[in-house]
């Protein structure tokens, strides 16, 4: 991906699977971050919500909401 840095890459892309493990399954918000490396829920919180606007329940909501 031109113009980002190798960070921004990968962090797009656990965003990427966080999104993907929260529409499409039924595991706790922090069972996901766990399983993506984060060590405190937390953290995954934050993290979700600086890159993808929301928090992690809000974007499981509002994407089980569209699908109904």
């Amino acid at each position: 991906m031109v113009g980002f840095t190798a960070k921004q890459v990968i962090d797009r892309r656990i965003v990427l699977e966080a999104r993907r493990l929260l529409a499409h399954s039924q595991m706790p918000v922090a069972h996901i971050g766990h399983q993506l490396g984060f060590t405190e829920p937390t953290n995954f919180v934050k993290f979700f919500r600086r890159l993808g606007g929301e928090t992690p329940q809000q974007f499981r909501l509002k994407n089980r909401q569209g699908s109904l």
